[in-house]
């Protein structure tokens, strides 16, 4: 009897492939399990008779469908062609719109933001000659005030 001895470097280089193998089973046995389940639930759906027409009459309407518009991108290429050109112009004006409407927006933004800082700019300048004038109104006041007094002192 022949018994194989194996080197460490040789057990490693078998654990991963075994873990890979192992891996690939679980993956099979789960991908099995998806399509069983919905193979039964679909089955089961089946089972109420509303369901089966309504899964009946989309599944014809898809059919006309897919037969129309086969028969029309074979017969008639160009009805394509023309109708995936006119949407694409459509899609690229509007886009041009878009962009045309975004800058104005911008533009005005821009203009009332500048305005705003000249508003800013002005209602300081106004706050600054409103306290000098405050405060000449004071020592007009106690002008009048001293006057006032000074003149009842004298009588």
């Amino acid at each position: 009897m022949t018994q194989s001895v194996q080197t460490p470097n040789q057990q490693a280089q078998r654990q991963p492939t075994q873990i890979h193998a192992q891996q690939e089973k679980e993956s099979s046995f789960l991908l099995k399990g998806i399509v069983i389940g919905a193979v039964v639930g679909g089955l089961a759906a089946l089972i109420d008779k509303n369901t089966r027409k309504n899964v009946q009459e989309r599944s014809i309407k898809l059919k006309d469908q897919t037969s129309s518009l086969y028969k029309t991108v074979r017969e008639e290429p160009n009805v394509i062609m023309n109708s995936v050109k006119h949407t694409m112009e459509t899609t690229s004006k509007a886009l041009n719109e878009l962009s045309r409407e975004v800058k104005e927006v911008v533009g005005k933004i821009d203009e009332v933001r500048q305005n705003s800082l000249e508003t800013y700019s002005s209602v300081r300048e106004v706050g600054g000659e409103l306290k000098d004038v405050s405060s000449k109104l004071k020592e007009a006041g106690k002008e009048i005030t001293d006057i006032e007094y000074g003149e009842n002192d004298k009588s």
